[in-house]
C-alpha cells in the first residue's frame, strides 16, 4: 500500500514547514517515491517531517538544501547497499535420495519426500521404519536414517552458510566440507549442541541422551541446560575418531557441580562429560559410510549391523549358511544375517566362492578367505560382467569385455590366456576337457583346459545372454527365435525349436525353461518336445530353476512354479523393474530398486 497516496494532505504538511520551498521539496520527495518503490513501507513523509521538527538548527530557508542533501544521501547510500550487500536468503536444500516412506511436515501439512525436491526452512523431515533421506545443504549433507525426526529450523546462505537442525529422535549422518569463515551449522537434539567445524559425524538421539561419533575433523558438543542461554554454554571437543555421550544424569551432575560445588559453568561442563575413543568396529563401518554418505550402512550400535542395513545391495552370493553382499563400494561377509566384516572395494563383478577363497573383480582380480584376509590379486585387462567366474576342474575361468579368457590356479597364477577377438556374450561352460563360449560376433569357441589353445571355433550367429547349456557332447543353444540341441563333437542337430521372442532361458535337469516377449514361460524336454507353457505375465526375467521349482519375475509379480508348469504360490512386489540378486534352498533375495526383500520358499 502507499502510505503517500494523499498528496493534498502531504502538501499543507510541507507548505507548513517549508514555506516557499514548499514546492521544491514535494517534487523532490514525489521523484524519490518513483524511484525508490521498495520504501514505501519502510519510510512516510510524516517520518521525515517529524525528524524536521525535532531539529534544533531548524531553519525555513535552508530547509530545502537541508530535505535535498539528505535525500541525495539516502538515495546513494542504498544503491550502494543493494550494490554491494547481499540480501540473506534461503539456500537451496535438495533432496538426494529418498528412500521407502519419508514424509515432509510442511506447517499442518504432511507431503511425501521424493527425490529432487526442494527441503524448505522450517521443514520437517520424518522417515519410517526402513525409510531413510540423502539432503544436500550447500558444503553439507545430511543422511537420516530410518525412524528419525529432523527439523530444518534455521537455513540461509550468503557468502556464509547458516544451518540449524535439531533431532527428537533418530540417527543423524553428516559430512560437512571445511568451512568458510562466518559458516555456522548446528545440530540440536534434546540433551546436547553439536557445533560443527568441518567434519564428517554422526549423532544418534533419543529423549534422554545424545551420543555422537566422529570421523574426521572436529565437533564442539555442548549441553541443553534448562534456566542457561545457550550461548553462554561451552562444550567439549571432540576429535575425528572418537566418541562422546551426553545424556539426562550427565545435565543433572553439571547442575549439581554448579549449585553444590559452586563450580563455574565451564569446569563442572569439562568435569562431568568425558570424550572416549570409538570401537574400532563403529569406526570401520563409519569410514564407509564417509565414502559416499547415500549408498552404505545404517549405523546403530545397540545391535550388530545386518544384512537389512545395506544399501544399494548389487549382488548376494551365497556361501554354505552364509552369504557375501556387495553394495556399490564395499564387499560384505554375513553370517546369519549379521556382518561380521566388510572391504571397501569397487566390485565389478559378483563375487564367487571357490572352495574357501571369495575371488571378484575390482581395480584388480581380488581371491579373499572366508575371514576377509587378501590372499592373491591379479591384474586382468578388461570387466567381468555379472557372474561369468566359473570353476573348471581345478582351475578358474575368467572371461573379460576385452574377449580373453584367463585360466587361473587356486595360489593366483595365471595358467592360459586366450583371446577370442570379441566380448563374450555367455558364460563359459564345461564340455568334456574343454570350456565353450560364445562371443558378441557369432561365433562359438571350444578351448582346451589344460593346454589353454582353441581347438574350435564355429559361426553360430547370435545368441541369448548366457544361452549355451553344455551336456558332453551334447549342447543346447538358445537364439532369439530359437531353441537347438547339438550333437558338437559330430556337428549335427538333434533337434530344433522354433518360437519368435525368446527373451531368456535356463537349463533344467530335463530340459531347458525359456520365457518369450510375448509373456509364455516353457519347458522343452530333452528330446525337444515342449512338455507345457503358461503365461504368468509380460517382462518375465530373473529366470531361474531351483530343487523347489522354478523361480521368476514376471512385470511386479515373484512366481514360484512347479516342474509341472503349476504355480505354486506368487507374491506382488511393491516395485517394478525388480529383480532376483539370489536363490539359496531356504531363500529367494530380489532388489526393489535401491531396497531388497528376502521371501521363505
Amino acid at each position: 500500500m502507499n502510505r503517500w497516496a494523499d498528496d493534498k494532505e502531504l502538501y499543507s504538511e510541507i507548505a507548513e514547514y517549508a514555506g516557499d520551498s514548499a514546492d521544491a521539496l514535494f517534487s523532490l520527495l514525489h521523484n524519490w517515491q518513483s524511484s525508490l518503490p521498495s520504501l514505501r513501507d519502510t519510510c512516510t513523509y510524516k517520518d521525515i517531517i517529524e525528524q524536521s521538527r525535532k531539529s534544533r538548527s531548524y531553519s525555513k530557508q535552508w530547509l530545502s538544501i537541508v530535505a535535498t542533501g539528505i535525500a541525495a544521501v539516502i538515495v546513494i547510500g542504498i544503491v550502494l547497499f543493494n550494490r554491494f550487500v547481499e540480501k540473506p536468503s534461503q539456500a537451496p536444500a535438495i533432496c538426494k535420495a529418498a528412500i521407502g516412506n519419508v514424509l515432509v511436515q510442511r506447517g499442518h501439512e504432511f507431503i511425501n519426500l521424493t527425490n529432487g525436491m526442494e527441503v524448505l526452512q522450517s521443514d520437517t523431515i520424518v522417515c519410517d521404519k526402513g525409510s531413510m533421506a540423502v539432503i544436500e545443504i550447500g558444503s553439507a549433507t545430511l543422511r537420516i536414517d530410518e525412524n528419525s525426526k529432523v527439523s530444518i529450523d534455521s537455513l540461509q546462505k550468503t557468502q556464509a552458510l547458516s544451518l540449524a537442525a535439531s533431532m527428537d529422535k533418530g540417527i543423524l549422518y553428516a559430512t560437512v566440507q571445511k568451512l568458510q569463515k562466518g559458516d555456522s551449522i548446528l545440530v540440536k537434539t534434546k540433551t546436547a549442541v553439536a557445533g560443527i567445524r568441518g567434519t564428517s559425524f554422526l549423532v544418534k538421539s533419543d529423549s534422554k541422551s545424545t551420543r555422537l561419533f566422529v570421523i574426521d575433523g572436529k565437533v564442539l558438543l555442548s549441553p541443553r541446560l534448562q534456566d542457561s542461554k545457550q550461548e553462554d554454554i561451552t562444550g567439549v571437543v571432540v576429535d575425528g575418531g572418537k566418541s562422546c555421550v551426553i545424556d539426562t544424569r550427565t545435565l543433572r551432575n553439571i547442575q549439581k557441580a554448579i549449585t553444590e560445588k559452586k563450580m563455574p559453568l565451564h569446569e563442572a561442563i569439562q568435569q562431568s562429560i568425558s570424550v572416549s575413543i570409538a570401537d574400532d568396529k563403529t569406526m570401520k563401518v563409519l569410514h564407509a559410510l564417509n565414502q559416499d554418505v547415500s549408498a552404505q550402512v545404517v549405523i546403530n550400535e545397540d545391535k550388530p549391523s545386518s544384512i537389512n542395513d545395506l544399501y544399494p545391495i548389487t549382488s548376494i552370493t551365497p556361501y554354505r549358511n552364509d552369504i557375501v553382499v556387495t553394495t556399490n563400494d564395499s564387499i560384505y561377509y554375513c553370517e546369519n544375517d549379521r556382518i561380521q566384516w566388510m572391504h571397501e572395494y569397487n566390485p565389478v563383478s559378483k563375487p564367487y566362492v571357490w572352495d574357501n577363497f571369495i575371488v571378484f573383480q575390482s581395480k584388480m582380480l581380488q581371491a579373499l578367505d572366508t575371514k576377509g584376509n587378501s590372499k592373491w590379486e591379479i591384474e586382468i585387462e578388461g570387466s567381468i560382467i555379472g557372474d561369468n567366474i566359473v570353476p573348471i576342474r581345478d582351475k578358474l575361468v575368467v572371461p573379460t569385455t576385452k574377449g580373453i579368457i584367463y585360466f587361473i590356479s587356486k595360489n593366483g597364477t595365471i595358467l592360459h590366456k586366450v583371446n577370442c577377438d570379441a566380448p563374450f556374450v555367455t558364460r563359459p561352460v564345461s564340455f568334456g576337457q574343454m570350456v565353450c563360449v560364445v562371443t558378441a560376433d557369432g561365433y562359438l569357441y571350444a578351448i582346451d583346459v589344460v593346454l589353454g589353445v582353441s581347438i574350435y571355433r564355429k559361426y553360430i550367429g547370435k545368441v541369448l545372454d548366457n544361452g549355451i547349456f553344455a551336456n558332453y557332447p551334447e549342447m543346447y543353444i538358445v537364439t532369439p527365435a530359437s531353441i537347438q540341441k547339438i550333437h558338437l563333437l559330430r556337428d549335427e542337430i538333434i533337434w530344433k525349436y522354433d518360437n519368435s521372442g525368446i527373451v531368456t532361458a535356463v537349463e533344467h535337469p530335463q530340459g531347458i525353461l525359456f520365457a518369450t516377449a510375448n509373456g509364455t514361460l516353457g519347458k522343452i524336454a530333452a528330446n525337444g518336445t515342449l512338455e507345457w507353457q503358461i503365461n504368468p505375465g509380460k517382462e518375465i526375467r530373473s529366470l531361474q530353476y531351483t530343487p523347489k521349482g522354478i523361480v521368476c519375475i514376471a512385470e511386479n509379480v515373484f512366481y514360484q512354479i512347479s516342474d509341472a508348469g503349476e504355480v505354486l504360490w506368487s507374491y506382488t512386489l511393491p516395485a517394478l523393474n525388480s529383480e532376483i540378486l539370489s536363490v539359496t534352498p531356504k531363500t529367494v533375495y530380489i532388489r526393489l530398486g535401491n531396497s531388497f526383500l528376502a521371501l521363505r520358499l
